[in-house]
């Protein structure tokens, strides 16, 4: 080999340790979706049905709007996902609240050490759920089907947005055997995703943009408040309406009233807290008149 020849061999070498280097974090996420027990969207379905619970608004017939809530990574609290759905429900939305945890046989301990150390059912492999619930929505007789909203909290924040994102990528939910039918979304509410390594937003831009109604906590002791400060401002440049509300004093879990008296009541802050709701009945009744 010639020298010429070895600097340029050198050359190539470079470029594909540099090429591999910045695509790293997307080989790993493929590394693990290929990994992930994968499920026909029917089986899916089937998987979180027994985690469904529904709230039906008393004013009205149907169809209604649909909003469809996800849990953080600990796992379901009722009591905290009703208080959700009834200002859902007084805004005119059929609520379907799901738990992915319980029909997976992991509890709160084991969902604190795995699940929220992103060791089991990270957002790619969620966003399966994701796509499950929506199609059991549309399958509804009394769901309107043009007007369904995501909203999640933490955990199931971050598995909406890898939803979104591996539409934009062309790539199928890590838990699912093929990519669902794209259904338009008449919005998105996250509340303190989860936006650093591991998440699909900062790799793909979303294929459709719903409008966004995102919140942060400034004191966030679970996940880095300014990355998702970043990832908004990245979705804003990509096209999608982002409503980023900012509140500079609030920890994770400041909306929920229901860990009061534990030791997480530090978390709980009430008036960022009755912002919250304001904002996302405003939100909802805004996708509602459309």
């Amino acid at each position: 080999m010639t020298k010429r020849n070895l600097i340029a061999v050198v050359g190539v070498l470079a470029a594909l340790v540099t090429a591999a280097y910045v695509k790293r974090e997307e080989l790993v996420l493929t590394s693990v979706a290929l990994s992930t027990p994968k499920r026909s969207l029917d089986k899916q379905i089937a998987l979180i049905e027994p985690g469904i619970e529904i709230f039906t608004p008393d004013a009205g017939p149907g169809p209604w709007p649909a909003l469809l809530q996800f849990h953080g990574c600990s796992g379901f609290r009722r009591d905290w996902m009703t208080g959700w759905a009834a200002i859902a429900n007084e805004a005119g939305f059929i609520v379907i609240a799901v738990d992915s945890n319980g029909p997976r046989g992991i509890d709160r301990e084991r969902a604190l050490k795995t699940v929220c150390a992103g060791k089991e059912l990270i957002g790619q492999e969620r966003a399966g759920d994701i796509a499950a619930a929506i199609e059991f929505a549309r399958r509804r007789a009394d769901v309107d089907a043009a007007r369904i909203v995501i909203a999640g909290w933490s955990h199931g924040a971050w598995s909406t947005m890898d939803y979104l994102a591996l539409e934009g990528a062309s790539r199928a939910p890590a838990s699912l055997d093929a990519r669902p039918d794209a259904t338009p979304l008449a919005g998105a509410i996250l509340f303190y995703p989860y936006c650093g390594e591991g998440a699909w937003s900062r790799l793909s831009a979303w294929k459709q943009k719903p409008p966004t109604l995102a919140f942060v906590a400034g004191r966030d002791s679970v996940v880095s408040p300014q990355e998702c400060r970043d990832a908004a401002a990245k979705l804003a440049r990509e096209g999608v309406t982002v409503d980023l509300v900012d509140y500079p004093e609030a920890d994770h879990a400041f909306d929920d009233a229901t860990l009061l008296g534990g030791p997480y009541a530090y978390f709980y802050d009430a008036p960022s807290a009755a912002d919250a709701r304001r904002r996302v009945s405003a939100f909802l009744k805004s996708v509602a008149q459309k």
